[in-house]
């Protein structure tokens, strides 16, 4: 990430190289954070303080390998599960927005299925985008949230808000976020026990490797730290 005349400039191939890289190196998080979100949402409205808790932990976690303070497997365990109950009320906003969005989307995918209606097929492709930004939307503000300070944390529906304005700021760039999104979507779907085992975590991994390219040091310094040249 550089910035010229004002000018935010964005780095996509050392983010999807700080994807790649991190993703790699921290598979049995991914596996354990993500077993461990599906089973926290089970009662769904849960998503929403599973969502904090899955962006908290993997912040954490590639922070620490940054500054050289790795955090064990255990720990970001019991790290999740301790957040997530800390922000139970903080998450209905989002577990509302994922609810409603999948339940139509739901909806018209059944009908569609079950009628072949040119018009519920167009109503499921809608509804599948909408799924897709409405996860990257609300992945962005639970990093809002997790990343401000105690005293400054926003309330959800003001991260909302400003995950929006963020997400606006870099249109090529979010754009490109949402088709990863995608792509790592059908992938998992495609594995089928992905959608278990790794969707979630890879998802919220994508999420801090973006906004670390967009807001903080660039995506190419994970990549660095990954391979030990930071000190």
């Amino acid at each position: 990430m550089s910035s010229h005349s004002g000018i935010m400039r964005v780095d996509p191939l050392a983010t999807l190289a700080a994807f790649g890289r991190v993703a790699y190196s921290e598979l049995v998080t991914i596996v354990i954070l993500s077993v461990l979100f599906t089973l926290v949402s089970l009662p769904v409205v849960t998503v929403g303080s599973a969502l904090l808790a899955l962006v908290r932990v993997l912040t954490d976690s590639v922070t620490g390998e940054v500054t050289g303070n790795p955090i064990s497997e255990r720990a970001r365990a019991a790290a999740f599960l301790t957040a997530t109950r800390q922000n139970v009320k903080r998450g209905l906003p989002l577990s509302g927005l994922l609810v409603v969005v999948g339940v139509v989307t739901t909806i018209y995918l059944s009908a569609a299925s079950a009628t072949r209606d040119a018009a519920f097929l167009l109503g499921s492709l809608a509804g599948l985008y909408a799924l897709i930004i409405a996860v990257v939307w609300t992945l962005r503000a639970a990093t809002l949230v997790v990343r401000a300070p105690e005293e400054q944390k926003p309330s959800t529906w003001g991260a909302l808000r400003n995950a929006a304005y963020h997400l606006i700021e870099t249109p090529s760039f979010t754009v490109l976020h949402l088709v990863c999104a995608a792509v790592v979507c059908l992938l998992c779907v495609a594995v089928q026990i992905g959608v278990v085992l790794l969707l979630p975590g890879l998802l919220a991994l994508l999420e801090v490797t973006t906004f670390e390219e967009t807001t903080g040091e660039g995506a190419l310094r994970l990549v660095r730290a990954y391979r030990g040249e930071l000190v």
